[in-house]
Order: structure tokens, then sequence, then C-alpha cells
């Protein structure tokens, strides 16, 4: 690590995939009944954020700018009016982490789904008057998949406007089958039905052009890529295009995915511009940072070009107000 905390040639990432947790979001979580979070408890040490920790990690793991969201249930929980408080409350507050260092902080808004027309009138104000810089969905809300129809609206304004949509996942509706943290393997198979769904759906048909990208790797959607075609030609769906052609056309973030079999699996799916960093702070330390600048800077299937581009060249064509 250099003076300056650049770490293994990881100097000035872009990290796609960030969270934050300021205290009073885990108060009104706790209002709520709600006391952990992807199994692990809110009062962990790891998870006490604040904008200076936040800007310490990066500082010490050569992130230059973080892209912030707010992880499940985001502002997905408790009443109605409670949902749709919460969700301005939360991106008032992103807008003045971006207002007071806008170099380092960009924000996807979150948004009071399932509510869609209090949705559309958030993202409207987020997006217009707080220029939030995208927006996180979960990968489903009270059992509602993006893809749902009740979810057209929706699409259809984030065609319109073409701007970076996050998925990040939350936790099935279904009880949970093996006794293991869920972000182990049930974070990554509700990325997938996510994903899946909007493609076999035909909402990207109707509502093209959304720049999405998918957390973790794209959960399995990689592995399972071929499934995805042969459900097409077996089922006959009425899509436009193959099915990979709409795989391909995903980002897909290296949180807990820069070893070299997810990062060999992305590969033969994508190219290096569709494959942006994640770390996923503050759930994810600074070792495994760490671990995933190394496994990059070691992947002979990279070149440096490859890796100029999973650092900060890919975001930068998503997020050209942070380019340099």
């Amino acid at each position: 690590m250099s003076k300056n905390g650049n770490l293994r040639g990881g100097a000035g990432l872009i990290d796609v995939h960030t969270h934050l947790l300021p205290s009073w979001y885990t108060s009104r979580l706790g209002e709520q009944g709600m006391v952990t979070i992807g199994g692990r408890s809110l009062q962990e040490p790891d998870l006490q954020w604040t904008p200076e920790r936040a800007l310490d990690y990066k500082d010490r793991c050569g992130i230059e700018t973080s892209i912030l969201s707010f992880t499940d249930p985001g502002a997905s929980i408790g009443p109605k009016d409670f949902s749709i408080a919460l969700a301005r409350e939360c991106n008032e507050y992103l807008a003045r982490l971006k207002q007071d260092h806008p170099t380092r902080f960009g924000a996807f808004a979150v948004l009071p789904l399932p509510h869609v027309d209090e949705a559309l009138a958030e993202l409207e104000y987020a997006l217009d008057t707080l220029k939030l810089d995208g927006l996180v969905l979960l990968s489903n809300y009270q059992g509602i998949y993006p893809g749902d129809e009740r979810f057209e609206p929706l699409f259809a304004e984030l065609s319109r406007r073409k701007l970076p949509v996050f998925i990040h996942p939350g936790l099935p509706q279904y009880d949970l089958p093996l006794p293991y943290y869920p972000w182990i393997m049930e974070f990554v198979f509700d990325t997938t039905r996510a994903a899946a769904n909007m493609v076999l759906s035909g909402t990207l048909d109707r509502h093209p052009g959304i720049p999405i990208i998918l957390s973790h790797g794209g959960g399995t959607l990689p592995y399972l890529s071929f499934r995805l075609k042969s459900a097409d030609m077996i089922h006959g769906f009425d899509l436009e295009r193959d099915v990979l052609e709409y795989l391909k056309d995903y980002y897909y973030d290296t949180t807990f995915s820069a070893a070299a079999f997810p990062i060999a699996t992305m590969l033969e799916l994508v190219e290096t511009d569709h494959i942006l960093f994640g770390s996923d702070y503050p759930f994810g330390p600074g070792w495994l940072t760490e671990h995933s600048v190394k496994d990059l800077a070691e992947n002979s299937r990279l070149s440096d070009a490859d890796r100029a581009l999973i650092h900060r060249g890919s975001a930068e064509k998503l997020f050209p107000q942070f380019g340099r």
C-alpha cells in the first residue's frame, strides 16, 4: 500500500457497490422492529457507518469515488406513509453527502416500492431536484420482482431517462431452507431471479436502453446463461432478440466475484467494458477490497487495459460526471 493508501494498482477506483448505514437510518429500521441486515446485527462494530469512516476506508483502499446505495430493505419497510417519508429522508441525505464531497460520493436514489405512483413521484424529485446519479432497485419487493407487470410504469420512465439502475438483492419471501447467512447463497439466487425475469417477461423489449448493473457478478446469471437461452428455445417466449443478447447488455460488478473462477465466467459472457468494480463496504471489509484488486491484478486473462476498464473506465461511461 502506498503513502496515499492506493492498493496494489487499484488507485482511483470507482466503486459502484457500496452502502451507507447512518445511525439515523438504523434507528428508523429499529422503529419497525428490524435489528439485522442479511443476518448480521446492526450493532456490529464494522457496520457503524459514518461519512468519515467511509472516506478513511476509501483512502486506504485506493477508491476515488463511491456510488452509494441503501441496501435491503432500502425504504421499503413499514406502513406506506413511513416508507414514503423514509425514501425522501434517504435521498435528501444522499444529496447532502454529494454536495459535501462531490468527487468522492455519488448516489443511487431509493424508492418507496412497491407503491409505484409514489415511487415515480420520488424518482422525479431525486433525479430532477436532488440530481442523484441513478437508481437502486431491490431484486424483489414483498415477492414482486422487477419485470412484474405492476412495475410497468416505472420501467417506462427508466427507459425514457436511461440513467443507470443498480439491482441489489433482497431477501426472498420463502423460508430459507439452510441455516446460513443469506448473503452467502440466497442473495445471489435472488439477483438471478430478478435479472432473468426482466428478460423473459419481455420487460427489456418494451422498455429498452436502461443501463442495468447486477450485483455480485450477476448472481448465478453468467453460469446459467445457457440454461436461460434453452428456456427460450423450449418455451418460446415472445422475445425480440436471443436471450444471450439481453444478458450481454447487463453490467456486472465484481463484489465477492473478483476471483479467477467468477471472472472467467463473466468473461465468457461479456467484454470487460461491462464489468465494474464493487466493494460492498461496510459489509465487505478492507481485506475483501484488497483481495479483489489483487485477484484482478494477478488474473492472466486480463490485460492492463481490461483492468483499467474494471477499475474505473467502464463506470466512467455510465457516470461521465465522475470521469477524469
